[in-house]
């Protein structure tokens, strides 16, 4: 074994939970060559602490007690959809092999056979170890790295929400005609808006996404992420957002990062969310942004404090941002405001202007249709066509936007 592949092996972390020390010991033993076996406790919460702590690859869970033992994995499922769970106990045991399955564990093994059975117990949970563990890691010859496109907001009730549904979906369709595909994660404020334009329930949330991302292979992702009729991921902030709080912003984007290689493109909605840290660092992995305004001075104001507030959270010589695009929403020429001098007081290029169509947009919400799919006619969806083209050619020519400092947005302040 080479030592890049020793130092690898050894950074996997697996835990045993046993109220028996004698099974960590063994199991411990037949997993040296992989990585770290780690005792565990098995009450529920105290487990489910340590794994959010520890980000096991594997879990090796005592099945002495089946029916305490399901319940426990089921509720480890439901916390780590995509941790493989494995049964230690008696493998001649019907009640604990019927449990250990209807739970939902990979495999039963027992690490207790003594004699001539050690080493073939030994060997056997080595081999399960090592297949479980290879599953993930296929996923690294794939040779994807999707797009990531943020939509911001100047100030709350900007329209982000409904442009990132609306433009979700025309995008998937285009990417969907050359076997590409979209994903929307609706991070914004209030939570979870999308899956009311959408008419889809979420059950995968960010929080959860984050804490799995290690385990994150395509058919994890096919199977968690929520699905609109058109064939749209969706991900959504979970209902608790104190939840947000015990996830740091370098593995947000790291989590954004790894979707890269499932999706052709993520759209990202950050309107109304206000922890500009995080939002800063989002930002700062994306390929495209574009904010959100309204077309009135109250709302550039806002655009305007919105950049300087998130060139505020990093240093001057911080890495390079990218520059934002200014998309004006709900335009009305006879505001005496025009896009193009909206665009030119904060200094922002003008990525595209979205008639104001209240009205319908309200009306295709309560009849639970969205208007891209329904209204493809409507001024509102002809004018994303020049959004949706833009992302859709990025997503085929793989071009980056050009760079620009942090100092930008000081300038786009004093506009």
């Amino acid at each position: 074994m080479n030592a890049s592949l020793h130092s690898e092996r050894a950074a996997v972390r697996i835990l045993c939970a046993s109220a028996q020390p004698s099974r960590v010991a063994r199991l411990s033993a037949a997993l040296t060559a992989i990585g770290e076996v780690v005792p565990a406790g098995i009450e529920a919460g105290q487990l489910i602490q340590q794994i959010e702590t520890a980000a096991p690859a594997l879990l090796f869970l005592d099945f002495d007690a089946p029916a305490q033992a399901s319940e426990l994995a089921r509720a480890l499922h439901r916390a780590f959809p995509a941790l493989p769970v494995i049964a230690l106990g008696a493998e001649d045991s019907g009640d604990i092999a019927l449990a250990a399955m209807r739970a939902g564990a990979r495999d039963l093994i027992d690490i207790d056979i003594d004699g001539d059975g050690s080493q073939l117990a030994a060997s056997r949970a080595f081999d399960i170890a090592t297949r479980l563990l290879a599953q993930p890691l296929a996923t690294h010859a794939v040779a994807r790295r999707g797009k990531l496109t943020v939509l911001l907001g100047a100030r709350a009730g900007a329209g982000v929400s409904t442009l990132a549904a609306n433009l979700s979906v025309l995008l998937h369709k285009r990417l969907a005609a050359r076997n590409e595909g979209a994903a929307l994660l609706d991070l914004g404020l209030p939570a979870a808006d999308s899956t009311l334009l959408l008419d889809t329930h979420s059950e995968l949330h960010f929080h959860d996404a984050v804490r799995n991302v290690r385990r994150f292979d395509q058919t994890f992702v096919h199977t968690a992420f929520a699905r609109h009729a058109s064939g749209l991921a969706l991900m959504t902030l979970p209902a608790d957002l104190a939840e947000m709080r015990t996830i740091s912003h370098d593995a947000a984007v790291k989590t954004l990062e790894r979707l890269r290689a499932f999706f052709d493109h993520q759209i990202v909605d950050l309107g109304g969310f206000s922890n500009l840290e995080f939002v800063s660092h989002v930002v700062e992995a994306a390929d495209t942004v574009w904010l959100v305004c309204d077309a009135n001075v109250a709302s550039a104001v806002s655009a305007a404090n919105l950049c300087a507030a998130l060139a505020g959270t990093s240093d001057d010589e911080a890495a390079t941002r990218r520059k934002p695009g200014l998309i004006v929403n709900k335009y009305d020429p006879t505001c005496h405001l025009a896009a193009s001098e909206l665009a030119a007081r904060l200094a922002l290029p003008l990525a595209a202007t979205l008639p104001a169509r209240m009205q319908t947009l309200v009306r295709a919400i309560n009849q639970g249709r969205l208007l891209a799919e329904h209204a493809p006619a409507d001024p509102y969806v002809r004018a994303l066509d020049t959004l949706v083209t833009q992302l859709a050619g990025e997503a085929q020519t793989r071009a980056r936007p050009a760079p620009l400092t942090a100092r930008f947005f000081k300038r786009s302040a004093r506009a």
